[in-house]
């Protein structure tokens, strides 16, 4: 017991001189440092939400999880910055194909997936969004956006803006934007671009957006004679 005493007050004396050594006021502290805990914006993070099924998602090959349609999204923090290897795979008895990707992660920039895997391309559906620092481009983001199927045509809030694949789209970070997906034949997607919150929307700021998107093929209806 007197030999915890002791150390207690070593530490707490030694504190005490340090508190008033001007030295200290110089010191790069951190309490987050010290234990070993980083700050949310040196990294991101990927958040994956199924659209069916189930998905199991793997980075780099490792197993981070399952998520299913009836859950929110599964996040896989925390990621290092630069390119990783994405796959995500349907569990299921019968045969699914797989969606493999590699994305670049951005400090503090979310990567962001909602998919519904299919036994193929053409019967899936759903989008991947990242982000890369722009080193020309100052002020608000742009976007690129690529589709499975090509020509697929794009509205920006409302406003015909062309057909995929689309560079250069300019937003704003005042507001959310919906990017909205038609095509004949294919089923319609609808998106929200940019986070609800305003400091987030900051974040954004000087990046350029990356869209994939993948369209749901109707089944063809064949009529009988």
């Amino acid at each position: 017991m007197f030999r915890k005493l002791l150390i207690a007050t070593v530490i707490i004396i030694g504190l005490a001189i340090l508190a008033f050594w001007s030295p200290w006021q110089q010191w790069d502290f951190s309490i987050t440092s010290i234990l070993g805990i980083e700050s949310k914006d040196e990294f991101s993070a990927l958040k994956v939400k199924s659209l069916g099924g189930t998905l199991e998602v793997f980075v780099d090959g490792q197993s981070f999880g399952e998520t299913s349609a009836d859950e929110d999204f599964l996040e896989v923090f925390p990621v290092e910055p630069g390119e990783h290897t994405v796959r995500l795979v349907r569990k299921a008895d019968a045969d699914y194909t797989e969606i493999v990707r590699k994305i670049n992660f951005e400090p503090a920039v979310d990567v962001i997936i909602g998919y519904e895997i299919g036994p193929n391309e053409q019967f899936s559906e759903g989008h991947i969004l990242y982000a890369r620092r722009s080193f020309t481009a100052q002020g608000d983001p742009g976007v690129e956006v690529y589709s499975s199927p090509e020509k697929v045509n794009v509205q920006l809030d409302g406003q015909d803006i062309g057909q995929t694949p689309l560079k250069d789209i300019a937003l704003t970070t005042d507001r959310k934007h919906t990017l909205a997906f038609s095509k004949p034949g294919y089923d319609p997607l609808e998106i929200e671009i940019l986070p609800e919150n305003q400091a987030d929307r900051d974040k954004l700021k000087n990046m350029i957006l990356t869209l994939e998107i993948n369209l749901f093929a109707q089944p063809v209806r064949i009529v009988e004679q």
